[in-house]
Order: C-alpha cells, then structure tokens, then sequence
C-alpha cells in the first residue's frame, strides 16, 4: 500500500471466479465484448486475429453498441498468461486485443510492466482530451 502513494484506493479493480462471471460483471458496468480487451504479447502479423498496439485505441471512447459505458484491460498471470477461455473469446471476435509494440529481440513484457503501459496510455490520452 505504501508503494503505491494512496492510488490503490482509486483505481477500480475487480476478481471474478469465472469467466463468464467476469462478462456478467462488466456487462453490469456498461461494458459490452467490442470494448473488452485482452492484452497480448504479439501483433497480427503473428496470429490469425487482430491486434491492435496500446496507443492506436481512443481508452476514451466505445466502441461497442450504444450501451456500452466503458473499457475493459484483462491482464493474464504471470508465466501461464490469459485463460484458455479469454483466448477462445478473442479467437472467436467476441472481444479484442491490444499489445504493447516492443523492438525486436525482446520478448515480452511481464504482466505488471504491461498494464503500467497501457494503463499510462489511458491516462495520457485523459490528460489530452481536457
């Protein structure tokens, strides 16, 4: 807590149980499949889905049907990633992905370095709209 300098109190966070009780819970906030993404460690150019890089997303705006409210980041765990369900989802286009564009020869990002990335994003994005 100390660590973070009094953010842990302002930033919504959320755990589920199941994947479906995750789409039952964002759906209850607004949030809607077009507006859901999965952070991944590759571009399209490497699977047969789309990709888009953290900084080519407007955070601000939906793009779902009208109801949606919000966004939606899902980070998988460290070392064994997105659940086989989240993977489904995206393959199947019910929801998006986003990555972090890295040079080559590096990897992948752990799963805290990547969220601190596009949560930034999100922000600066915020800072630039007012």
């Amino acid at each position: 807590l100390r660590s973070a300098m009094g953010t842990t109190f302002q930033v919504p966070i959320r755990s589920v149980k199941s994947w479906d009780n995750c789409l039952d819970m964002m759906s209850s906030f607004g949030v809607e499949g077009e507006d859901i993404y999965a952070a991944t460690m590759e571009g399209s150019e490497e699977r047969n889905y789309e990709s888009k890089p953290h900084y080519d997303i407007d955070w601000h705006n939906c793009n779902g049907s009208s109801k949606s409210s919000g966004k939606a980041l899902i980070i998988g765990k460290e070392g064994t990633g997105l659940s086989k369900q989240v993977r489904e989802a995206f393959s199947r286009g019910n929801i998006r992905t986003v990555h972090v564009p890295m040079e080559p020869g590096i990897e992948s990002l752990n799963a805290a370095v990547c969220g601190s990335v596009v949560m930034f994003e999100y922000h600066r994005q915020g800072l630039t709209k007012k």
